[in-house]
């Protein structure tokens, strides 16, 4: 998969997956958390799709919260 479908992927979950109408305006620098875009139990949803995506699990341990600023951080911490 290449970095521009991996990304395309992750917007489309979150996008789906929010609760807000945030979203017309979302890119890879949109800041995720403090828009809202994701609550915290859609977080531990969204990192079992991570690990799908990567077909490898993730030490949860060793997530820092600041990943999930957008997804440029995301597919830097991750990919």
């Amino acid at each position: 998969m290449t970095e521009s479908e991996i990304r395309a992927r992750l917007k489309a979950w979150i996008i789906e997956h929010t609760k807000s109408a945030a979203t017309a305006d979302f890119s890879d620098d949109t800041p995720i958390l403090e828009r809202g875009l994701l609550s915290s139990l859609d977080i531990v949803e969204f990192v079992l799709y991570i690990e799908h995506l990567r077909d490898e699990e993730l030490d949860t341990e060793d997530i820092d919260p600041e990943v999930f600023t957008s997804i440029n951080t995301l597919y830097a911490a991750f990919f």
